[in-house]
C-alpha cells in the first residue's frame, strides 16, 4: 500500500496496535505499509531491521501520531 506522505488516516495503526511506516526515496518519496504490529516491540523490531537497508522508517501508533523513527533520508 503506498499512500501521500502526511496522510493522517493511513499512518493510523490499529486500535492499540502500532503501524511501521516505510518511504521509498526511489519513487519520490511514497510511504508504504510494513505492517501492524500489537506491541510496540514487535513494531520497533520490524523497524530495526528495515532501516538497516538504509531507507526512512516510522512508527505511528493508533491515534496516528508518531512514536519512534529509524534510518535516514540519504
Amino acid at each position: 500500500m503506498r499512500y501521500p506522505i502526511g496522510s493522517k488516516t493511513e499512518l493510523k495503526a490499529p486500535p492499540k496496535g502500532f503501524r511501521v511506516i516505510g518511504v521509498d526515496l526511489s519513487l519520490g518519496a511514497s510511504n508504504f505499509v510494513i505492517g501492524d504490529f500489537e506491541t510496540l516491540l514487535e513494531a520497533k523490531e520490524a523497524a530495526t531491521r528495515r532501516a538497516q537497508v538504509g531507507s526512512p522508517i516510522y512508527i505511528y501508533d493508533d491515534e496516528g501520531k508518531l512514536v519512534e523513527r529509524y534510518g535516514s533520508w540519504h
